[in-house]
């Protein structure tokens, strides 16, 4: 995100904070769908996705005269949805027990073009599952970062400003997640390189 676009979200918070309704509306639109994206990354639950980011924007108005101009909107606004995210967690009793949820989706507007086959689409929504079997076996820590980095797209001083942590602790944590990300899925690739390889023998 660059400079214009922050200062532009600041000044829209701060109206926010004055009760504008209109500059709300504009940061709801702007934001509802990394939101989205966030709490389906961690809950793989399309209801309780919803419902978590209403609760995420319904807290931005409820606290909005608490808002301080300081640090990006961002880092804000992930800053409340990690803390409800916990809320929900601890409310259900969860430990990230995570691949059990019914209803999978995919994590991202995924949906099929006209023109792609069956098979296809098979492929994809298999290989969609097998990452976020992954995801599900990654350390809490780990995978907040990869959530917020590699799907939503915040600079590591934004996460290391969500998590209160050092940049170096974040930037660590991408490393470790990425790392086991690529070990858990090795077994899935590996066939294919293999095919691969043979029909260029």
């Amino acid at each position: 995100m660059d400079d214009r676009a922050q200062r532009e979200d600041v000044a829209l918070m701060m109206r926010v904070r004055g009760r504008d309704e209109s500059a709300f509306e504009t940061l709801f639109n702007r934001y509802q769908q990394p939101l989205l994206g966030f709490f389906y990354g961690l809950s793989r639950d399309n209801s309780l996705t919803r419902d978590l980011a209403q609760e995420t924007f319904l807290r931005v108005w409820k606290i909005r005269k608490r808002y301080q101009a300081s640090g990006t909107f961002p880092a804000y606004l992930f800053g409340i949805a990690r803390m409800i995210w916990l809320e929900s967690c601890r409310s259900a009793q969860k430990t990230w027990r995570l691949g059990q949820r019914q209803g999978e989706e995919r994590l991202v507007d995924l949906a099929a073009s006209p023109s792609e086959g069956p098979l296809f689409r098979a492929k994809r929504t298999e290989l969609h599952g097998h990452i976020h079997d992954a995801l599900d076996q990654l350390p809490e820590e780990q995978r907040l970062v990869f959530v917020l980095r590699s799907i939503d797209g915040l600079s590591l001083e934004d996460i290391a400003s969500i998590l209160d942590c050092p940049v170096n602790t974040v930037r660590s944590r991408k490393i470790l997640a990425v790392k086991k990300l690529r070990h858990l899925l090795a077994s899935v690739f590996e066939p294919e390189t293999r095919e691969e390889h043979s029909l260029h023998l």
